[in-house]
């Protein structure tokens, strides 16, 4: 099986003691679903629909490898309870660098269930260390991976959705703005202004949000959350209210930043989101920062207070910001750093006049 997704990025070929075949994957994971007379998915089963459920009751289950990640190989488990369809994926990890972030993930998504009980991250029910290691949790039926494509006009880029079918599925600008909206919204609420945990590191290019279209809104999921963690950089837990609201600016231009990188079509060259983007993360970012300040036990008109506060600041702070950010998030020989370089002025001149109007 492949190691990576990316054309030309490649993982050692010994990376795993004993390379990852087809047979050897689909052998493993049946054996994953069927251990203890299929006590794993009984017990995710009787989670997922909230009563019990017996083996007996199990009907079918169908496994599905739906893609190479660049940390995992997801399949998918169709699994029938007395006619009732069930979806769940199982993350295989073969490499020496998706092993490692399988338990750490595992814990970081059960720490965020517990946090935020809202319905944004697949559920985690099972973690199996073996060879390959693998979790068992929810698949999200109807959401599905999207990227920035060229318009078919060549004027411009526009986000497609990968939905399998025959057309490419361009989204119109006011679904793409809810889904840039409900994206922000879910990163915000999930960083904690008190320790300035973060879910990080997140990339569009690797497909970590999906996408469920409902007329002209745009249902979100984020399908993975690599680590949680205190801010990129940060030396300690804020202890004052300046340093929270400092922490919080860092964390808002890096979000704006990383939320305009993608990679073309999912696996081409990186590039930078339309300006029309901008003002649905603005304002998914103040969205979730109100959800977050309750949830925290902050005053009522926190979110104001912060917008107050960082428009104080000068364009040109913005952009020195912007650039000690980006110097530390992103590896000086990344195609991402180059590309945020580029842009990285005239993005925080826009932010600036949208937080001075």
């Amino acid at each position: 099986m492949p190691g990576a997704r990316q054309p030309g990025v490649r993982e050692a070929q010994n990376d795993d003691p004993e390379p990852l075949t087809y047979g050897r994957y689909f052998t493993a994971i049946l054996n994953f679903c069927t251990a203890d007379g299929w006590q794993r998915i009984v017990k995710a089963a009787s989670r997922k629909l909230a009563r019990p459920v017996v083996k007996s009751d199990l009907e079918h289950l169908s496994i599905f490898l739906e893609k190479h990640g660049a940390f995992y190989h997801p399949a998918r488990l169709q699994v029938a309870v007395k006619n009732q369809r069930l979806s769940f994926v199982v993350n295989v990890a073969a490499s020496r660098r998706g092993r490692r972030a399988l338990t750490r993930e595992a814990a970081a998504l059960k720490t965020l269930e517990e946090q935020r009980p809202f319905g944004w991250f697949p559920r985690v029910y099972d973690l199996v260390c073996n060879d390959p290691p693998m979790v068992l949790g929810d698949w999200f039926d109807g959401f599905h991976e999207f990227h920035l494509t060229r318009r078919p006009d060549a004027n411009g880029l526009a986000i497609v959705v990968w939905d399998g079918a025959a057309d490419r599925r361009l989204l119109s600008e006011g679904q793409a703005g809810a889904l840039y909206r409900n994206a922000a919204m879910i990163l915000t609420a999930c960083y904690d202004p008190v320790t300035s945990n973060q879910i990080f590191p997140w990339h569009h290019a690797a497909g970590d949000f999906v996408v469920r279209l409902e007329g002209e809104e745009a249902s979100v999921k984020l399908i993975t959350v690599r680590d949680y963690i205190p801010m990129t950089g940060s030396t300690g837990a804020p202890a004052n209210e300046t340093e929270i609201l400092d922490a919080l600016v860092v964390f808002f231009i890096q979000l704006s930043v990383r939320m305009r990188l993608d990679r073309l079509d999912g696996v081409k060259e990186v590039v930078w989101a339309p300006d029309s983007c901008l003002e649905p993360v603005m304002a998914g970012f103040f969205q979730g920062l109100d959800l977050t300040a309750r949830i925290n036990g902050f005053p009522e008109g926190f979110p104001e207070m912060f917008r107050h506060y960082i428009s104080r600041h000068e364009a040109a702070d913005l952009s020195a910001s912007a650039r000690r950010v980006a110097e530390t998030v992103f590896d000086h020989r990344s195609e991402e750093r180059r590309v945020a370089a580029g842009n990285l002025d005239s993005h925080m001149q826009m932010i600036y006049r949208r937080l001075s109007a």
